[in-house]
């Protein structure tokens, strides 16, 4: 039960890593200001996941997880007296490599704990990065920066006592049997499909017609939806799991043909509840096939990919504590492409002062002290969700 909770408690703090640059950025802009270097954040933290899944690979989990949830927590606490972005991009390596081992063990653990029950608690432990990633901003919205940030280090080092002593990686009994790239390309299209809605379908449905408002809420319900899905198909889909995965894929297929028309676009989220127990199913059914190291390839890979995908995104759970329209009205695009809050507008005359859109991967921003108006061809709104 010690590990079980510790798992539980390092996936929610990966949810957490996830979602703190979105629901942070009030605060980076007025102590750092929105500058390029900015990115160096987000550099580092890839760079550190990538090196978390690499040592995450080895059977040995203690000391690494215990000493990756320390890291994790000293990153939490240094974050908000880090006086440049240069700074907090070491910081954020630790955060990453913290978040790749977390990922991987926190995942692998209870699989080998319980292996009757590992597809059904797998997904049920994975909600805790669902709610990690919502809490998130709802806490930075009521919490002064460096509180919540002494909570989540406090947080880290609790779980980081729960799993001192956890067993290593166990190895498989039985020699392998069957292709294992079968369930890579599974968790490569389950890693696209979740990004792919949770970035440009609130584009999409402005395109629509939709208002901008309506799609962040959408978009926070899909996050929602995809932690129920976990939650409550846990034990339908432990039952036949192969054969779940194949309905719970053809009815995310139905829903994304139901999204190219304007009245059925809004059900997108409740592809977010059907998604929801994929990556956790495949990971324990490679998990249990394969063994240690393809598990871990499985989910640090399908993470990574994740990573480059998300963690540059600000999600749309995220948008409701951006600060008001006195805060933004001397911003400029920039050239570069990482991650951004300002959306480029078709119409040459809507050339207004306004708050941010915040959505997906647009250019970075960086402050005007001359401009008081919006570059030419984007608009400048905000996103109230």
């Amino acid at each position: 039960v010690r590990f079980l909770a510790g798992s539980f408690l390092a996936l929610f703090l990966v949810g957490v890593i996830v979602a703190l640059p979105g629901a942070a950025l009030p605060y980076w802009r007025e102590r750092y200001g929105t500058e390029e270097g900015a990115s160096l954040y987000f550099a580092a933290l890839l760079l550190g996941l990538l090196l978390g899944v690499r040592l995450g690979q080895q059977e040995r989990r203690h000391p690494l997880l215990p000493l990756a949830l320390g890291l994790v927590g000293l990153a939490f606490l240094g974050l908000p007296f880090a006086p440049s972005y240069a700074w907090m991009a070491l910081l954020a390596f630790l955060l990453g490599l913290g978040e790749g081992v977390m990922n991987v063990h926190g995942n692998s653990l209870v699989g080998e704990l319980y292996p009757e029950r590992r597809v059904e608690l797998l997904n049920r432990v994975n909600v805790a990065f669902g709610l990690g990633a919502v809490l998130t901003p709802l806490a930075l919205g009521s919490l002064p920066y460096a509180a919540f940030l002494a909570l989540a280090g406090l947080l880290a080092f609790v779980t980081s006592a729960l799993v001192l002593g956890a067993p290593p990686a166990e190895k498989p009994k039985e020699r392998p049997r069957g292709a294992l790239w079968p369930f890579l390309l599974a968790v490569g299209l389950y890693t696209g499909l979740e990004g792919a809605l949770a970035t440009w379908n609130r584009v999409w449905l402005e395109a629509l017609g939709h208002a901008t408002a309506l799609g962040g809420l959408l978009l926070t319900l899909y996050w929602l939806f995809l932690a129920l899905g976990r939650l409550l198909l846990a034990g339908r889909v432990a039952k036949d799991p192969l054969r779940a995965l194949r309905g719970l894929l053809l009815g995310v297929m139905g829903l994304l043909l139901l999204n190219f028309l304007p009245q059925t676009a809004l059900l997108f989220p409740l592809a977010g509840f059907l998604l929801g127990p994929l990556f956790s199913t495949l990971f324990a059914l490679v998990q249990a096939r394969f063994g240690q190291h393809a598990g871990h390839q499985t989910g640090g890979g399908g993470f990574a990919m994740g990573a480059c995908n998300g963690n540059a995104l600000l999600h749309a759970h995220q948008f409701g504590q951006h600060d008001s329209a006195r805060h933004h009205r001397n911003m400029t695009c920039s050239g570069n492409q990482d991650f951004g809050v300002i959306r480029l507008h078709c119409g040459r005359s809507d050339h207004r002062i306004g708050t941010l859109d915040v959505f997906g991967t647009v250019p970075h921003v960086r402050l005007n002290a001359q401009g008081r108006q919006a570059p030419e061809g984007a608009a400048v709104r905000q996103v109230r969700a």
